[in-house]
């Protein structure tokens, strides 16, 4: 049986804006029990919303002395949100995370946010299924 993303993938996919501060990002991350946040932005063109994804900020990003004061925007990485189709396969994610060296890589279909892979999913993937 080959796995999909979508059979794996936590959803759904927890979202901020680039202002928020990280003290917000922070207490979100707590209480809803994740390690990373998608950044994005909306246009209304009156037909449709769209959303776009700007960046992620991980619980690593904002570890440390990063000032609670701080907007997301200063402290997200934007310049590696690495993206999966929902129907790829698992290895195929796997190999993607492992190539670009990330714990998380969102899962779109048809241009729209639909849900993220973590390394804690593929955890969670492997204890549920017999590998022998």
């Amino acid at each position: 049986m080959r796995i999909k993303v979508k059979d794996f993938m936590s959803a759904p996919v927890i979202c901020s804006m680039m202002d928020e501060k990280v003290l917000e990002i922070r207490t979100l991350m707590k209480e809803k029990g994740i390690h990373a946040v998608l950044i994005v932005s909306y246009t209304n063109d009156k037909l449709k919303v769209e959303q776009t994804i700007k960046g992620i900020i991980t619980a690593t990003d904002i570890s440390g002395e990063v000032s609670d004061d701080a907007t997301v925007e200063e402290v997200m990485t934007s310049t590696c949100v690495h993206v999966v189709h929902v129907d790829s396969s698992a290895q195929a994610a796997a190999k993607m995370m492992l190539k670009h060296n990330v714990h998380h890589i969102v899962a779109m279909d048809d241009g729209q946010i639909k849900g993220m892979v973590s390394s804690l999913d593929f955890a969670r993937l492997v204890a549920e299924h017999t590998l022998e």
